[in-house]
């Protein structure tokens, strides 16, 4: 983590993410904009938060731990999102790990200083509102995707979230960065199994395997095996 000194450039980034409209100037002017790097953790199981987090620039993975040591996929956050909101208010223990996807920016709010401004700031409020709206409607849609569907669809659903923002040569390097071990775990199925999926998709022309990374061919293909789900 590289805590980035410039506050300019706060100033631009909560104008551009629409933060300007919910903070005055003198809570933005408090805020602090740090830099993560590819799998670094923004939180952890665990964390007693004290920070609330503004993701303006990046993309972050969210997965949970389950009791027999295994993880599972969440979502993917993007900008604009929060990363803190559900523990603020009761002090709430971490229930999953948020790490970094490639480079992101984050802008980050002190509790007190949060707890100030919602006092009477219902911008705030109604946005903070909306954001824990979001989150349940997609913990149900991810829930049932982790359950319901086949490993084959999950699989694609992964993948077209993966890059469903990016294009050209960021795809690539995204989906290089994840062995198909640890995505294995965030599917909840096994290497083997993922790995028959894999092979299967590469002999339907629709992925293929380069130098250790998965291209996508097909992605028209692929979208209609992830059926409109994404980890979103």
């Amino acid at each position: 983590m590289q805590s980035i000194l410039n506050p300019e450039a706060v100033r631009a980034l909560t104008e551009q993410n629409g933060l300007t409209a919910m903070f005055s100037s003198g809570a933005i002017a408090r805020m602090e904009l740090r830099r993560y790097g590819d799998g670094e953790a923004i939180c952890s199981v665990g964390d007693r938060l004290e920070h609330m987090f503004f993701l303006v620039q990046g993309k972050l993975k969210i997965h949970t731990l389950l009791p027999n040591g295994k993880s599972m996929l969440v979502r993917f956050a993007r900008p604009m999102s929060v990363i803190g909101d559900v523990e603020l208010l009761r002090q709430y223990p971490v229930k999953n790990e948020v790490v970094s996807v490639g480079d992101s920016l984050l802008l980050v709010a002190g509790r007190k200083l949060l707890l100030q401004e919602l006092e009477d700031n219902t911008a705030l409020l109604r946005f903070l509102v909306g954001e824990l709206s979001h989150k349940m409607y997609t913990l149900g849609q991810t829930s049932a995707l982790n359950v319901l569907y086949p490993v084959e669809n999950r699989f694609a659903s992964y993948l077209m979230s993966l890059f469903s923002d990016n294009t050209g040569a960021q795809r690539v390097e995204e989906i290089r960065t994840s062995t198909l071990t640890e995505t294995a775990d965030l599917l909840g199925t096994s290497y083997r199994h993922l790995n028959r999926v894999v092979r299967r998709l590469i002999e339907e022309g629709i992925i293929e395997r380069r130098n250790g990374r998965l291209i996508v061919l097909d992605e028209e293909r692929l979208a209609m095996l992830a059926n409109g789900n994404l980890y979103d």
